[in-house]
């Protein structure tokens, strides 16, 4: 489970990515350096980090101990800021717990969403349903597919059971079936959009 500790807007964030399993997880925190080189410090060697690129599919980088890195160096060097996301595997026989440093994101925040698949996350570090993060939807009555969320999960104690829970956006109920599960902070989603859009946020830690 993630645990947010936040003093003026700045804090870390625990993510755990279960023994020889996947996890689905964000960069919820502005860091200083916010590569895939940088954030996923230390990690055992083979540790996998999987960057998503839109209509491209994925970019795996594997961690090496002798180079202290990321190979090959175009995914330790790619950027993962708040609002994205990527998966990770862990191959280890024991839970990896990555902590993210940084600033917590305010202000007018975006996250550019682009018509089909993509990796997103809370740009703002809380938990809820996408929805009540305020993930928008582009479905339109008979004119576009419903938009889906992906939800990668995994059974409690069982790292080798895992699968996607998928929810469709049902225009007649005006909502996500079946209902999207909870996001713990850290979590990112894969998003299936008919239309591209943004997922904005007007954020204060004074709020």
């Amino acid at each position: 489970m993630a645990q947010v500790y936040s003093v003026n807007a700045v804090g870390y964030v625990n993510k755990t990515v279960p023994k020889n399993g996947f996890a689905m997880i964000s960069n919820p925190l502005t860091a200083a350096t916010n590569t895939v080189n940088a954030l996923f410090q230390p990690v055992p060697p083979g540790f996998q980090v999987f960057v998503y690129t839109p209509g491209k599919g994925f970019d795996v980088g594997t961690f090496d101990d002798l180079e202290g890195a990321f190979l090959p160096a175009s995914v330790g060097s790619a950027i993962l800021l708040p609002g994205q996301g990527v998966f990770c595997k862990n191959p280890t026989t024991s839970d990896v717990t990555v902590t993210f440093v940084g600033e917590v994101p305010q202000g007018h925040l975006v996250t550019p969403l682009v018509a089909g698949l993509q990796i997103v996350s809370s740009q703002v570090p809380q938990a809820g349903t996408a929805s009540d993060l305020g993930l928008p939807h582009t479905t339109e009555a008979g004119l576009t597919p419903g938009d889906q969320v992906y939800q990668f999960v995994t059974t409690p104690g069982d790292a080798n059971f895992q699968k996607y829970y998928v929810s469709t956006f049902d225009d007649l109920e005006n909502n996500y079936l079946p209902a999207l599960k909870s996001l713990d902070v850290g979590d990112a989603v894969f998003v299936k959009l008919a239309k591209a859009n943004s997922w904005t946020r007007d954020f204060n830690v004074n709020q």
